[in-house]
């Protein structure tokens, strides 16, 4: 099937970081400078799936980190340089034509728009880079600290100005391209440091506005900076969501995307799952959008019995097109009857599926109301939910 792929390369040595922990398990705001990358593309709409290469030391650890993120299709033993990592990673992605992104695990703070910025021309022109203008002259120093050439930063050639850039990840290009551009590479050219260096001998390369807070973690004293953009680099927002439904004969129980044995449904439009539509409109209501039923109205007969595990990933799909990634989701669920609890670790795995999201960023609570109220008659369930995004 052809998808997206991304290749996070996390099998470098981290020499100039220093350490004995090594810096992709050096741990940034509570959580291991890894996974936050992997959070960045496993929450990406656009990304299929994830391959991870690593070192053959730390396979055992990335295979268990990688447990947790659906969208994760294989782990690859890196090679000894980085050129050798991205073709041992190629090897787990298929054949046929599709798109690969190739990225430095160590750039945790990689944004959702500039994914989206480098896929979309790639899929223009067949290869693509993130790079910025290099604000500062830039010298050649020997080792004795000595200043031997001071390198300009733009000059003429072939009639046209050429600058100096700094290139980042990720870098992305057509499976194909990738694949044939290694195949071929001389390596008598030089040890390559990027993909691009390997593509644009057989393939012009585009290169798009990268993005200054994407920075890659190389020495101790990034990791405050790295934090800091992890923690403060983008508005925050909480919305709340509520919703109940009266029990009803003759309709399945769905709550959280699961169907759940007992004896009624609940009453609905549509499939009348309140948990997740609580849900939809507490990440509705964080994002400043229209709720629910504004989107999804019970008189539009094309919602009859509709999936409200669909309606929810529509939803969630133009809330990420603004910008908004997924901080976490709290749900409680107040029913009298059936029991639960024996369900909600499936719940969470179908919503966090439907999120594109890890488990650990959806809890689910179910309780009663001691007997008391609509609830306590049996009459119906109701659900509460809160919801926080990051732009």
């Amino acid at each position: 099937m052809v998808g997206t792929y991304a290749l996070i390369l996390a099998a470098g040595k981290g020499e100039r970081f220093g350490g004995t922990t090594g810096k992709l398990w050096t741990p940034v705001a509570g959580a291991p400078v890894l996974l936050w990358t992997l959070r960045a593309f496993q929450s990406h709409p656009e990304v299929n799936h994830i391959v991870l290469v690593g070192q053959q030391s730390d396979l055992p650890r990335l295979q268990q980190i990688a447990n947790h993120f659906h969208k994760v299709s294989a782990v690859v033993q890196g090679g000894r340089e980085r050129w050798e990592s991205v073709r041992n990673g190629l090897e787990a992605v298929p054949v046929e034509d599709g798109w690969v992104l190739v990225h430095d695990a160590a750039r945790a703070a990689v944004s959702a728009q500039l994914i989206s910025r480098v896929l979309q021309t790639t899929r223009e022109t067949g290869a693509a880079i993130p790079a910025l203008r290099l604000p500062d002259t830039v010298k050649w120093v020997d080792e004795a600290n000595i200043v031997r050439e001071t390198l300009p930063r733009e000059r003429r050639a072939h009639g046209e100005r050429w600058q100096l850039m700094a290139v980042q990840t990720p870098q992305g290009f057509s499976v194909n391209v990738l694949r044939s551009a290694y195949g071929r590479y001389d390596s008598r050219a030089g040890i390559p440091t990027d993909d691009a260096m390997v593509v644009e001998a057989f393939h012009p390369v585009t290169v798009v506005p990268g993005d200054p807070q994407n920075i890659k973690l190389t020495y101790p004293e990034d990791l405050a900076r790295l934090e800091a953009i992890l923690m403060g680099g983008g508005e925050t927002r909480t919305g709340f969501g509520y919703d109940v439904h009266p029990f009803a004969e003759g309709r399945r129980l769905v709550l959280g995307g699961v169907e759940i044995p007992a004896p009624r449904g609940l009453s609905g439009h549509s499939d009348a799952d309140v948990v997740l539509h609580a849900i939809t409109d507490a990440l509705l209501g964080a994002a400043g959008m229209d709720d629910i039923g504004v989107l999804f109205p019970n008189t539009d007969p094309s919602y009859r019995n509709a999936d409200s595990a669909e309606l929810l990933r529509q939803a969630w799909a133009q809330i990420r097109e603004r910008g908004w990634s997924l901080v976490n989701v709290d749900v409680t669920v107040v029913a009298e009857t059936p029991r639960l609890r024996p369900y909600v670790a499936a719940m969470r795995e179908r919503i966090s599926a439907v999120l594109q999201a890890e488990v650990d960023r959806l809890n689910i609570k179910a309780t009663t109301s001691e007997g008391m109220g609509f609830i306590g008659r049996e009459e119906g369930i109701a659900c509460y939910a809160v919801a926080t995004l990051r732009r």
